[in-house]
């Protein structure tokens, strides 16, 4: 008699560019700041600050090698690369956003040429990117609560924490795991360094 196979363990991942404690440390002080502006359900742990590159879901656990090795051969020819973050903006309803987000810039054509080759070592595993055209950003919040609607000239007044221009040499890729019941919900899995 043949006993059920065991459901394939699996793990939770996605492929991200690191952001360094200083920045993380910076943005967090800033969000301090404007929590009180906005009423925004579920802030991030600063410790989960990062952009994503491609969301893997639940994959199974013996993926994870491969992966790990092919977001190697990703980061093996792209340069390592300067970005800084910019201005705050939202996802989702104008009036009851769901996701608030910290917009990055500086050289986001090497962003994007990362991201690329993510999806493109990525697809022979299997791990298809999601349909929607890629924005990096860094997420700071989630699912707007406030009583009125939410009124977007509320971010015009967002302010740098004084004394720091929020830039970062961006060299590697992290494979993180996600915890949904843990804060901070992220773990490295393993790192890709970038060309230097």
């Amino acid at each position: 008699m043949n006993t059920p196979a065991a459901p394939a363990q699996t793990v939770r991942l996605f492929a991200a560019v690191p952001v360094p404690d200083s920045i993380k440390q910076s943005l967090s002080i800033g969000c301090e700041d404007i929590k009180p502006q906005l009423p925004f359900r579920k802030w991030a742990h600063p410790a989960d600050y990062h952009i994503t590159l491609q969301f893997l879901g639940d994959t199974p656990i013996e993926l994870v090698p491969a992966i790990s090795a092919a977001l190697r051969e990703a980061a093996s020819s792209v340069l390592a690369f300067s970005l800084h973050v910019t201005s705050l903006g939202v996802f989702g309803r104008p009036i009851r956003p769901s996701v608030l987000w910290a917009d990055v810039a500086g050289d986001v054509e090497q962003l994007h040429k990362l991201q690329q080759n993510v999806v493109r070592v990525l697809k022979p595993l299997g791990l298809m990117p999601e349909s929607r055209s890629y924005h990096p950003h860094l997420t700071l919040a989630r699912n707007y609560a406030g009583e009125s609607s939410f009124e977007p000239s509320q971010l015009m007044g967002w302010k740098l924490p004084s004394g720091s221009p929020l830039q970062w040499q961006a060299d590697a890729i992290t494979l993180y795991q996600s915890h949904l019941q843990r804060r901070p919900m992220y773990e490295a899995v393993s790192v890709a360094p970038l060309l230097l």
